[in-house]
């Protein structure tokens, strides 16, 4: 796992071309002069990884909201090969939930692809400039044929189980399911790892061959503006992977939310300009750059369909001073291109990614807690996160995860759970 300021392991969980070169070079759009006012109806209450045995408990406690994971491994256990037994398996725990009186979140499982995906598309799998593949999550940001075949998966999950069933789908990219290039393969701090080295990848990049940190290009001086123009074209890679998801569920006719997962703050406008800078290599927020998490960046790329919703998944998660601060009014006033970083970087994760998703003009938000294996839980962080959502203007929270409302962990029961949301009901 990476700085706090990054995001959890989920284990067992536009703008124009320049935008970049322009922000580099110290242009970039206006403020907005305030947030909007948060939404009146009473706010939602879900678990991550919830257990259908649990739901109607969980209901009589005030929670509305369950997590049906689908395993695309099990659902197709050989290529085109789609098991109806385990259909009928997924389909009976969404009659659980939603006869329990729950409303269902769905991740359709693209972060974790079956294991005969990287053999039956090799050219597709993810690869960085030291030429180290990661089969970890499907390339569905370079790779047509990857984006192809899981559109005939998310037809099947269609046809099979019916995604008018769900009243939102979560949408990200990496192995955690969030909105960020893969994790790096190397251990602790070591160098950025950009994955975009495949041959897909490559016939996309506006400088075939060229890698971080090399100073010419086929004999020339490869200048800064070339950096922040290939990166540029990188983090944009990546949105065109979220908002190719939001179009495939679009055309599918699903109607509900897509819930867009910005893990963490990620980095912030000055680790970038010191990344170009440098030449991506030895910076010291490379490694977040290397992941694509400058949401300052790709947030404002996302398509603004009407039922996208962004959320933040870093809702008490230790960050801050104070400790897991929450939003401000004047934080509308911020210009997150070119913040005050001594500001800035005193706030939460959620509160930096609320203040850069309302700046690119989403409205409708909502939140996560970060899981204890980034920070752990205590008496009191219920009403933490509840302070978190209610001063950010969030929908609504996901609790990670639904077994730590019964396994004793401390502040995370479901008694202190359900008298945070009596309490504000």
């Amino acid at each position: 796992m990476t700085a706090p300021r990054w995001t959890r392991a989920r284990a067992a969980a536009a703008t124009a071309p320049a935008a970049v070169v322009l922000l580099l070079v110290g242009t970039f759009g206006a403020i907005r002069p305030e947030a909007p006012d948060p939404r009146p109806e009473p706010y939602w209450y879900g678990t991550l990884q919830t257990d259908p045995d649990r739901a109607r408990t969980e209901y009589e406690h005030g929670l509305r909201v369950a997590h049906l994971q689908i395993d695309w491994g099990r659902f197709e256990p050989e290529q085109g090969e789609y098991d109806e037994e385990y259909a009928r398996e997924v389909r009976d725990r969404l009659d659980t939930f939603r006869a329990a009186g729950l409303r269902v979140e769905a991740g359709l499982g693209l972060n974790h692809p079956p294991s005969w995906l990287p053999d039956a598309f090799p050219e597709s799998v993810y690869t960085n400039q030291f030429g180290v593949r990661s089969t970890e999550t499907p390339n569905m940001v370079f790779s047509e044929p990857v984006r192809n075949h899981i559109a005939e998966y998310a037809r099947a999950v269609d046809r099979m189980i019916g995604l008018e069933n769900f009243w939102a789908v979560r949408v990200g990219v990496n192995e955690n399911g969030e909105f960020a290039y893969p994790s790096p393969m190397s251990e602790g701090d070591g160098p950025g790892e950009f994955w975009a080295y495949d041959n897909h990848a490559q016939r996309s990049s506006p400088y075939p061959g060229w890698r971080p940190g090399e100073r010419t290009y086929k004999g020339k001086p490869f200048t800064r503006e070339q950096v922040a123009r290939w990166y540029d074209w990188y983090a944009g890679a990546l949105a065109g992977a979220v908002n190719w998801q939001l179009d495939l569920y679009t055309s599918l006719g699903y109607r509900g939310a897509l819930k867009v997962l910005v893990p963490g703050a990620g980095f912030y406008p000055s680790d970038l300009r010191a990344a170009v800078d440098a030449r991506l290599v030895d910076s010291p927020s490379i490694r977040l750059v290397a992941r694509g998490a400058g949401f300052f960046v790709t947030l404002p790329r996302v398509e603004h369909h009407e039922t996208v919703r962004i959320v933040t998944t870093a809702l008490v998660d230790g960050t801050g001073d104070p400790d897991d601060n929450g939003c401000a009014p004047a934080d509308a006033r911020t210009d997150v291109a070119h913040p005050d970083d001594a500001v800035v970087r005193d706030w939460s994760s959620a509160r930096w990614v609320v203040a850069v998703a309302r700046s690119a003009g989403f409205t409708r938000l909502a939140g996560e807690s970060a899981g204890p294996q980034v920070a752990a839980y205590r008496p009191g962080v219920t009403e933490t996160a509840y302070r978190q959502m209610a001063s950010c203007g969030l929908e609504g929270m996901m609790w990670a995860f639904d077994w730590q409302l019964y396994d004793g962990t401390p502040g995370s029961s479901l008694a202190e759970y359900a008298e945070t949301i009596r309490r504000h009901d």
